[in-house]
Parts: structure tokens; C-alpha cells; sequence
């Protein structure tokens, strides 16, 4: 699955708009594990439910954080900004939101 990120922010036009990726979305009940790519960078995550909402951990980078409902951009990327870089987090916020879509085809 394909998305499209924006940082109007960047200084270059370069940097403003970028491609991301969803590969390999598999959901095991509560929890959706998915591979995502942009801008040069890989994560491997996982998205979970617990008693007060849901929770995005990347293992492999030591991030872990709530989240708002998945769709909710902003809130989500300034969540994930505290422990990464800006790009990584809007990435990881876009491609929240394209899953978001793709859970709701799959039922």
C-alpha cells in the first residue's frame, strides 16, 4: 500500500513531500503487525489495543507510545516526535492513517 507524506516545514521542496509504503500488513485480533518505508527508512511495527486505547511499539528502534485513533495525524506524529525524528514521525503517522483505511476493508 502506497501513501503520501508531507512536511511543509523542510526547507527544501525536495524534503516537503515523499512516498511511504505499507508491506506485509498482518493482523492477529487486536494487534496488526506491519513493515513500513520512507524516505529511507525501515520499521517493523506493532499496533495494539490495551484497557485505555491503542499503542504503536517498534521494537527494533526502542520506540513505543499511545495513540489517538489511528486516522488522527497530528496527534500521533507530535506522540511519535518525542522519540524520533520528524520525518520518521510523520511517516509513521500517514502510514497509521493508510492502515487505519485497510482495517476497515479487511473488516
Amino acid at each position: 500500500m502506497e501513501f503520501f507524506c508531507e512536511n511543509p516545514a523542510a526547507g527544501h521542496a525536495d524534503d516537503r513531500i515523499w512516498k511511504g509504503y505499507v508491506k506485509q500488513l498482518r493482523r492477529h485480533g487486536d494487534t496488526v503487525e506491519a513493515d513500513i518505508s520512507g524516505k529511507g527508512s525501515a520499521m517493523h511495527v506493532i499496533i495494539g489495543r490495551y484497557e485505555y486505547g491503542r499503542y504503536l511499539c517498534i521494537p527494533d528502534c526502542g520506540v513505543g507510545s499511545t495513540l489517538a485513533a489511528l486516522d488522527d495525524c497530528f496527534w500521533n506524529r507530535e506522540q511519535l516526535e518525542r522519540q524520533m525524528g520528524r520525518t520518521d514521525a510523520i511517516t509513521l503517522s500517514e502510514a497509521l492513517k493508510a492502515i487505519s483505511k485497510e482495517l476497515e476493508d479487511m473488516g
